[in-house]
Parts: C-alpha cells; sequence; structure tokens
C-alpha cells in the first residue's frame, strides 16, 4: 500500500476500511438483514431479528435517521433507509456513533471516495455477506460511476490476493518489506524504483483512478 499510494496516512485508511466494513458485516449477519439495496426482495425484509425502525418509531433516533434517509436518496438512489440502521435504531447513540464512523472511514481522505468504495466491497466479498456486497457495489455504481467492468475487477483482484495470501499464509513466508515508510518510495528513496509507472511522487496529488 505505501508503495501504491506513497503515504502512511493511506495505510491507515484502508486498515480502517477493513476494520469498519468487517464489523458492519458483523452485525448484518447478527441481525439476518436480506439485502434490501439497490431494491427489497418482493417478501420485504421481515426476517430480520428485531424490527426495522425509522423516523416515525424510533424517537430518539428520528434525527440521525433522517439525515441517512437523505445520504441514501443521493448516494444510493434509493427512499428509504437501508435495513442496517433501521435496526441498529434500536440503540440511538450506537447508531450515531457507526454512522458518523462510516461517514469518516468512507469519505474521500488521502484516498478518494471510488478507491475506498472498492477496499470496502472488497472486504464484504471477502467475508461472503451478501447484504455489504450488494449495498457497497450500489454505492459505487451510483455514486462513483463504477460499472460491470470494474466490479469484476475488483472481484478477480479479490479472488487472486485471497489465492496469494493462503500461500503465503500456508507456506510461512515472511514479509518481503516489513518497514516500508512513505519516505521510501519517494524520490531517492530506497524503494523510488518499485513506484508504478506514472505514478506522482510522494506527496503529490492523486489523479482519479480510472473507472
Amino acid at each position: 500500500m505505501v508503495r501504491l499510494t506513497g503515504t502512511e496516512r493511506a495505510v491507515a485508511e484502508v486498515a480502517a476500511i477493513a476494520e469498519h466494513v468487517t464489523s458492519l458485516t458483523t452485525a448484518t449477519a447478527a441481525f439476518q438483514l436480506r439485502p434490501d439495496i439497490p431494491s427489497e426482495a418482493a417478501d420485504g425484509v421481515g426476517a430480520a431479528v428485531v424490527p426495522l425502525l425509522d423516523e416515525h418509531n424510533a424517537a430518539e433516533a428520528a434525527a440521525i435517521l433522517a439525515e441517512i434517509r437523505a445520504w441514501a436518496h443521493q448516494a444510493l438512489g434509493v427512499d428509504r433507509i437501508p435495513a442496517v440502521w433501521r435496526a441498529l435504531a434500536h440503540q440511538p447513540r450506537l447508531l450515531e456513533a457507526t454512522w458518523r464512523k462510516d461517514r469518516l472511514v468512507l469519505g474521500a481522505g488521502a484516498l478518494d471516495e471510488l478507491v475506498k468504495g472498492c477496499a470496502a466491497l472488497a472486504v464484504a466479498q471477502f467475508r461472503q455477506s451478501a447484504y455489504w456486497i450488494a449495498y457497497l457495489t450500489q454505492l459505487l455504481r451510483a455514486r462513483c460511476g463504477l460499472e460491470d467492468r470494474g466490479i469484476v475487477e475488483l472481484a478477480g483482484t479479490v479472488m487472486h490476493y485471497v489465492s496469494f495470501n493462503t500461500i503465503a499464509h500456508g507456506m510461512r513466508l515472511e514479509a518481503p518489506f516489513s518497514d516500508m515508510e512513505a519516505a521510501d518510495v519517494a524520490q531517492g528513496g530506497r524503494y523510488e524504483h518499485l513506484l508504478p509507472s506514472g505514478r506522482p511522487p510522494a506527496g503529490a496529488p492523486a489523479s482519479t483512478p480510472s473507472r
């Protein structure tokens, strides 16, 4: 990651995405939520472990739920609150903390929203979370313009590195770069030769990733 991005902050952002999406997949599995983004199943999401609340029956969480509804309309293209947030509304403080974290972790930072969304979807694919695969795929399509080819390329990347990591773990291989820092891949750094072709040096504005 340092080699590809040139900043430790970007590495930290990817780690935060992995941790956050892992926790979200755990929650949706615990609630037995069916995918409801971009559309609900014909029989709805009534199999959820807890009733799904909204602004009308969750007074303490109404403001946050209204904010999420507005975001979902703009970012996901749906006129409803996704089920995961409605389930969390039983604990308004947990709902708000998780929602604020979601916007911080997946909002643009050292990495833009497209790259972060792809990282999040990769974690959901690895975790085999039907709910978050559907949710994040819709987010990438509607908000970032990612098309079918990009979705398939991402799945192929996940397949490839799951295989590589399985081999490396099985053979107890040591990491070849255990102490790399951003300065190492900057101009004049000891690993400058590892920079991808055409990639700007560390600290330079990153170009918009190809879709």
